[in-house]
C-alpha cells in the first residue's frame, strides 16, 4: 500500500460511504417493504421522519461519493513517482489493471446515477405531497448497490496497490499504429480519418448545443417547425453518438495538438502532465454537459405527473442551460488553444 494524503482520504471516504451505504440499503429496503400510499396520521408522521432521515443520509453520502471520481485520478497521479517506469497515470494503471479498469468504468456510472437521484429527490422535496417518495426509494436501492460496489473496489485497490514491478511507457500503447483509437475511426472514415474526425467533432457538438437551446424555448421549436419529441429524441441520440466522437477526437487530434506532440496520443499525459493546464477542466465540462442530457431523460421518465410538472419543467430548463454551457465552453477553449498555437 502507498501511504500519502490521497490514499488516506480515499480510504476514509470509502469507509464512511460504505458504512452509510449499508445503513441506507437496510433502511430503504425496510421502508419499502412497509410502504403504503395511504396511512393513518400517526403512522404517516413516523414514515415521514424515517424518510427524511434516509434522504438526508443519502444526500450526504452521494455528495461525498461524487467527489471521489476526480479524486481517484489525483490519487493515480500521486502514484506516478512511486511506480518504476511510469511516466504518467497510464503506467500506474498497469498495476492491478483489472481493478483499475473496473474503477474507471463504475465511477462515471456512479456519478451519473447519483446525480440523477439527487435531482429526482430535489423535485420530490419541492412538492408538498412528496408524490415521488416510492420511486425515489426504489431508485435509491440501485444507487446503494452501485455505491457499495464502488466503495469496496476503492478500498481493495488502495490496500492492494504495491509498486513491485516495472511498467512500460504509455507510448507503447497510445502511439502504435494499431491502437484502438486509430483503428476504429479509420475503419469508418478511411485513411484521412483524423481530419474527418475533427470535423465530425465540431459538427456533432454544434448540432447538440443547437438542439439544447431549441428544447429550452417553445418559440424556437415552433420556428424550427419540429415536434418537441423529435427535438428531445434527437438530442438524446446525438448526445450518445457524441461520446465516442469526443473521446476519439481528444485522443487522436486534440491531445497531440494542444500538447504540441504530434505523434503522442496519451490521454493520461494530456490530463496530468501539466502541458495543458486546463485539460481536466475541458474534460470535466464535457462530462457534466453529457451527463446533464441523461439527467433530463431520468427526470422526464420518473417525474412525470401533474403535481411535479411545474417544478420538473423549471429544473429541466436549468439543466439544459447547464448542459449547453458545459458543452460549448470546451469547444471554445479548444478553438482558442488551436488559434494560439
Amino acid at each position: 500500500m502507498i501511504v500519502n494524503i490521497y490514499t488516506l482520504i480515499m480510504l476514509f471516504v470509502a469507509f464512511l460511504s460504505l458504512s452509510l451505504g449499508i445503513f441506507l440499503l437496510y433502511t430503504t429496503t425496510k421502508t419499502l417493504i412497509s410502504f403504503k400510499s395511504i396511512l393513518p396520521t400517526e403512522t404517516k408522521s413516523r414514515f415521514e421522519k424515517r424518510g427524511y432521515l434516509i434522504f438526508l443520509a443519502a444526500c450526504v453520502t452521494l455528495s461525498i461519493r461524487m467527489i471521489v471520481w476526480p479524486w481517484f485520478y489525483f490519487m493515480l497521479q500521486s502514484f506516478v513517482s512511486e511506480v518504476p517506469g511510469a511516466m504518467c497515470m497510464f503506467g500506474v494503471t498497469q498495476i492491478l489493471p483489472s481493478t483499475v479498469t473496473f474503477l474507471q468504468i463504475i465511477k462515471p456510472i456512479s456519478f451519473f446515477i447519483m446525480g440523477g437521484w439527487l435531482l429526482c429527490y430535489y423535485v420530490d422535496k419541492s412538492t408538498p405531497t412528496a408524490p415521488l417518495a416510492r420511486k425515489n426509494l426504489l431508485f435509491l436501492l440501485i444507487v446503494c448497490s452501485v455505491l457499495l460496489a464502488d466503495g469496496i473496489a476503492d478500498m481493495y485497490y488502495v490496500i492492494r496497490m504495491k509498486p513491485l514491478m516495472s511498467v512500460s511507457c504509455c507510448a507503447t500503447f497510445f502511439d502504435v499504429p494499431l491502437r484502438p483509437s486509430a483503428m476504429i475511426p479509420q475503419a469508418i472514415f478511411g485513411k484521412n480519418f483524423q481530419k474527418i474526425l475533427f470535423i465530425v467533432y465540431y459538427v456533432t457538438n454544434i448540432i447538440l448545443i443547437a438542439l439544447l437551446f431549441t428544447s429550452m424555448s417553445k418559440q424556437w421549436v415552433s420556428v424550427a417547425s419540429l415536434p418537441r419529441k423529435i427535438v428531445l429524441y434527437s438530442q438524446y441520440a446525438i448526445g450518445i453518438i457524441n461520446i465516442p466522437v469526443v473521446i476519439y477526437t481528444f485522443i487522436e487530434n486534440i491531445a497531440p495538438k494542444l500538447m504540441q506532440l504530434p505523434y503522442h496520443h496519451c490521454i493520461y499525459c494530456f490530463m496530468g502532465n501539466g502541458m495543458v493546464p486546463d485539460a481536466p477542466i475541458m474534460l470535466g465540462l464535457f462530462v457534466i454537459g453529457t451527463f446533464a442530457i441523461g439527467w433530463t431523460g431520468i427526470l422526464r421518465l420518473l417525474c412525470r405527473g401533474t403535481e411535479t410538472q411545474l417544478v420538473t419543467d423549471l429544473l429541466l430548463m436549468k439543466i439544459n442551460s447547464l448542459s449547453a454551457f458545459c458543452l460549448l465552453a470546451p469547444v471554445i477553449m479548444i478553438t482558442i488553444h488551436l488559434i494560439l498555437i
